[in-house]
């Protein structure tokens, strides 16, 4: 269980935001039980607007799963910094140190020491257009070697029903962690008969790596 933080209610903050159509923006460092209500409000509150409430579970389970995806990558930094990960070693190795070092309580720790390094994970929510626009952004660059690995399972698990059924068919050791995590969040969109085009990851020109799906309203 992700750790209890004790925080101010941003609730009434929330409300009058949606109510003004503005941008809302959640910074994190780890994963925060606080933070992700706090997410999971918000989200009720604009489908409940477009009357989209069945969207809840499937939309929030994606931005959960991108947001785990962003903190780690941060913790990985961390980690490469402190030499407890070498950018010598191989995919496969890295995954296994990664899943050994970071349980839940180590991400805490090193939510603090990403705070320190200013290594954020932003989660931006913003209508448009009838459509609601969720970004996860960590001010991290992807390699092209990883974007290109990215696009590529994206594709594939598209033509997948099932996450189970994906995984049988295309065994990867290397990417039980974000490579899966990518493959549920395109089979579930599917299921709610969202194109998984309106699903992308990119690395912008600042240097900072976005996890975008664009989920029409209307």
């Amino acid at each position: 269980m992700a750790p209890q933080i004790k925080s101010r209610n941003i609730e009434p903050d929330i409300i009058d935001a949606l109510k003004k159509r503005s941008e809302i923006v959640f910074i994190s460092y780890s994963i925060i039980a606080s933070t992700e209500n706090n997410i999971k409000f918000a989200l009720e509150k604009i489908l409940e607007t477009y009357g989209k409430d069945e969207l809840l579970t499937p939309i929030f389970s994606c931005i959960k799963e991108l947001v785990s995806n962003a903190t780690k990558a941060n913790a990985k930094q961390i980690l490469v910094k402190e030499g407890k990960i070498k950018e010598t070693d191989g995919t496969i190795e890295i995954v296994k140190k990664i899943r050994a070092i970071l349980n839940e309580e180590a991400l805490f720790e090193y939510g603090i020491k990403c705070k320190k390094s200013r290594l954020s994970t932003r989660t931006h929510m913003k209508l448009h257009n009838n459509s609601l626009i969720i970004e996860i952004i960590n001010n991290l660059p992807l390699s092209k070697n990883d974007l290109a690995r990215i696009q590529d399972r994206i594709e594939k698990s598209s033509k997948y029903d099932n996450i189970a059924e994906f995984y049988l068919e295309n065994p990867d050791p290397a990417a039980e962690g974000m490579g899966l995590g990518l493959s549920m969040v395109v089979v579930l969109l599917k299921s709610i008969n969202i194109n998984y085009k309106n699903f992308t990851i990119s690395t912008d020109g600042k240097g900072k790596t976005v996890a975008r799906m664009v989920i029409p309203m209307s």
